[in-house]
C-alpha cells in the first residue's frame, strides 16, 4: 500500500532537518508515538498506540535509518512492528524529503506500507485520510516545537522571526512561542503526550465521514433518501390504521 502525504512549517530548512533527525525529541509531535530505547544513532525501539473506538491497538517494534543525506535533506527510514495484544503487524519503508519555499519548509513523505490484522481491515481510503489528519497534527506540533528558542537565542528574537514569516498555501499557522520560564508548556495545539497519548482513529474516521458529506449534492442526496424512507414508513402506518378501523 502506497501512502503519500506532505506538511509545511514556517522555519529554515536546516532547522527543520535537525529537528526531524532528533527522533527522541520529535516523536512527541505524533500522537501515540514514542521512542522506547535508542539502540544507536540509526536504530530505535519504538511504540505506537492507535485507538479504534473502544479498542486500543498497541504496537512495538524497530525503526532504522536506512539513508540520511543532510546535504539533500533526504532520509529513508525502515520500520517493523507487531501488536502487543494481537497478531497484527505493520511494516513500512518511508522516504522523507524537505524543500525550501521562501520562509516555508515543505516536507513530503512517501510510505510503502504493509499491514495485517485489525488495521488492515480499515482499507486504503480510510488509512490515507487518517494519515492526512495525522500529518496535520504533526505539522502543528512541529511548528510549535520549532518556535521554541534554541540555546543562545532569546525568546524575543525567536518570537519575532516566527511572527514575521508569512504562511504560504497549505502551511500550518505559526504557533505561539514557548514561555521563557522553565517547566511551562509551550503554547500551541494540545495533543496527548507520548507516554499516555494515542491516535484516536475512530474519531478521525467520523470526521472523514462528515467530510464526505460536505458537498451540496451529497447532502441533498442524503436528505432525499431520508425523505423517501419517511414517506414509505408513514404510508405503511396509514394502511395499518385503515385496516384496523375496517375491522372495528
Amino acid at each position: 500500500m502506497q501512502i503519500d502525504s506532505s506538511f509545511s512549517v514556517v522555519a529554515p530548512i536546516g532547522k527543520v532537518w535537525d529537528t526531524l533527525m532528533d527522533f527522541e525529541r520529535v516523536a512527541g509531535c505524533l500522537p501515540g508515538a514514542q521512542i522506547l530505547n535508542k539502540l544507536s544513532d540509526d536504530a530505535y525501539q519504538v511504540g505506537m498506540t492507535v485507538k479504534l473506538g473502544p479498542v486500543n491497538m498497541q504496537y512495538r517494534g524497530l525503526l532504522n535509518v536506512l539513508e540520511r543525506n543532510a546535504a539533500e535533506h533526504r532520509a529513508v527510514l525502515g520500520g517493523k512492528a507487531q501488536e502487543t495484544r494481537g497478531q497484527g503487524t505493520a511494516e513500512a519503508k518511508v522516504t522523507l524529503a524537505l524543500a525550501e519555499e521562501g520562509t516555508t519548509t515543505r516536507g513530503t513523505v512517501s510510505a510503502d506500507l504493509a499491514l495485517s490484522g485489525k488495521a488492515a481491515a480499515m482499507g486504503k481510503s480510510v488509512i490515507g485520510s487518517v494519515t492526512e489528519q495525522m500529518m496535520g497534527l504533526f505539522a502543528a506540533n512541529l511548528q510549535a516545537m520549532l518556535a521554541e528558542p534554541t540555546v543562545g537565542e532569546s525568546p524575543t528574537v525567536a518570537a519575532a522571526s516566527t511572527a514575521a514569516a508569512p504562511a504560504g498555501p497549505g502551511t500550518a499557522p505559526p504557533a505561539a512561542p514557548a514561555a521563557a520560564t522553565a517547566g511551562t508548556a509551550p503554547a500551541g495545539p494540545k495533543t496527548p503526550g507520548p507516554s499516555s497519548g494515542s491516535l484516536d482513529a475512530f474519531s478521525l474516521a467520523k470526521g472523514i465521514a462528515a467530510d464526505q458529506l460536505s458537498s451540496p449534492g451529497k447532502v441533498l442526496g442524503l436528505v432525499a433518501a431520508v425523505a423517501c424512507v419517511a414517506y414509505w414508513a408513514g404510508r405503511r402506518s396509514a394502511l395499518r390504521m385503515l385496516r384496523l378501523c375496517g375491522r372495528l
